[in-house]
């Protein structure tokens, strides 16, 4: 059986071949200097490929393929990520937001690529009833650290992870990202400023490569987060057990846990405050996926397994 390892890495970020304010060499390098494996670099309708030395590759994470395909003359900001395309892909022209949304998705796909639905809240551009007229994309960004994408929702708008909820109860299979959509690299880090570091995803690979990487992520085999690690976890019909690698300050006092398991139209299933946090699934669920809350204030969400089959 071929051992598999978490690998960390980071889905949406942007480089001066877009509206990023360094180079991508020099976003390619931060990654790696803060403990990234792999990264996309996402330029807006631009295909970002760095060709180097293997002296300047060793500064650099594993580079996936990538693209956020940006209609900007729909109703609203459509943009969707294309991972491991194989060709630049031609954004949508149309004005209307579930068709620029629809054939981004088609053209993605036909470039050899997975799609994501990028910050749905982002302007107020849309909700679960766009999303659910549209076919095919494999993931949606539950967190996005652009300090504009309003993940937390309000006023009567669904958070980002509510929108999951209502396309996961509406019978749409769609894999939960974090990404940090940095933007900037100089000046000042601060919270009104879209830097890296934000959130990422924790993928179970066998190897550090694209195609590895992505099958992973298109088997749903990774977690979301903002910073909680999670040590193990088993998830599958029968069982899901997460063991959480605590965070310790340096006086040695360690943060603590809240999990809260989740099924159908986003109900309540469980709730533990176990480092250990184990669930059993039934038919009822309909799905069930955790949330991990830590009280430094990051969390992290598995996958939905899916059990009214």
């Amino acid at each position: 059986m071929t051992q598999k390892s978490w690998l960390k890495g980071n889905l949406h970020t942007h480089t001066t071949n877009s509206d990023g304010d360094e180079s991508p060499e020099h976003v390619a390098e931060w990654y790696h200097e803060h403990g990234y494996d792999w990264l996309c670099l996402s330029d807006h309708n631009h295909l970002t490929i760095l060709e180097g030395s293997a002296a300047e590759k060793a500064k650099w994470p594993l580079l996936v393929r990538g693209e956020e395909v940006t209609s900007r003359d729909a109703g609203g900001p459509v943009h969707v990520n294309g991972y491991g395309i194989t060709e630049l892909v031609e954004a949508s022209d149309s004005t209307d937001i579930v068709t620029a949304m629809r054939e981004n998705v088609e053209r993605i796909i036909d470039a050899g690529g997975m799609a994501s639905i990028n910050h749905p809240n982002f302007r107020w551009a849309f909700d679960h009833g766009a999303m659910m007229e549209v076919e095919g994309y494999k993931f949606m960004e539950v967190f996005n650290g652009h300090p504009e994408t309003h993940s937390t929702g309000g006023g009567g708008r669904a958070s980002t992870e509510g929108i999951w909820d209502r396309l996961l109860s509406n019978g749409r299979r769609a894999w939960g990202i974090a990404v940090d959509d940095a933007h900037h690299y100089t000046g000042e880090f601060g919270h009104d400023r879209s830097n890296p570091g934000r959130g990422w995803v924790q993928v179970k690979s066998a190897s550090l490569t694209q195609k590895d990487v992505l099958d992973a992520m298109e088997q749903g085999d990774f977690y979301a987060t903002t910073g909680v690690t999670i040590g193990d976890m088993v998830s599958n019909t029968r069982e899901i057990n997460i063991e959480i690698d605590p965070e310790t300050h340096a006086d040695g006092i360690q943060a603590k846990y809240t999990t809260l398991f989740t099924g159908s139209n986003g109900r309540l299933l469980y709730e533990t405050i176990s480092n250990t946090a184990a669930y059993k699934p039934t038919r009822l669920d309909g799905y069930v996926r955790a949330t991990v809350y830590s009280s430094r204030g990051t969390k992290a969400w598995t996958q939905p397994v899916f059990v009214s089959e």
